[in-house]
């Protein structure tokens, strides 16, 4: 069963990416935005950049993290989400709170989402009879925003 359950969860996400990809059209951007790019992330794989009326988007792979980084048409930095499954990347204070407060769950993956102003976590923590997501900042405030039990 557990495999069923991570499956249509991949399933999921993957359909709300394609969906996402598909409102967006095939990008012009601009030298200066890509040069820019490349020297910030010269390691990136993977990249694919997309826009829409408004914004720039670019999907890639940095360091074996999945990341996009929305920017304006000016190119200036909107917002970025990573996503990764493992604890280790999360700020210490929040890692500690995560392992206190949910010492018998295990990580099943993070979504980091960064603006100009704020940095959180959303971190998916599982057993064997429930999933619980958490949102965390680096100050180490855990609060549960969904919790499910899982089917046996």
């Amino acid at each position: 069963m557990k495999t069923k359950l991570t499956g249509l969860i991949s399933l999921f996400v993957l359909c709300a990416l394609l969906q996402v990809r598909a409102d967006r059209g095939p990008a012009t951007i601009s030298q200066k935005l890509l040069k820019a790019f490349q020297a910030a992330f010269p390691s990136a794989e993977k990249v694919d950049w997309n826009e829409d009326a408004d914004h720039y988007f670019v999907h890639f792979k940095d360091h074996q993290v999945l990341s996009e980084i929305e920017y304006d048409h000016d190119g200036n930095f909107i917002a970025s989400e990573r996503y990764y499954t493992d604890g280790s990347q999360l700020p210490l204070h929040l890692a500690w709170e995560i392992h206190k407060k949910f010492h018998d769950k295990t990580i099943y993956g993070i979504t980091e989402t960064n603006t100009e102003t704020e940095t959180y976590y959303y971190v998916k923590l599982q057993d064997a009879k429930e999933w619980v997501t958490v949102k965390g900042s680096a100050e180490g405030i855990v609060e549960i925003v969904e919790k499910f039990n899982k089917q046996n």
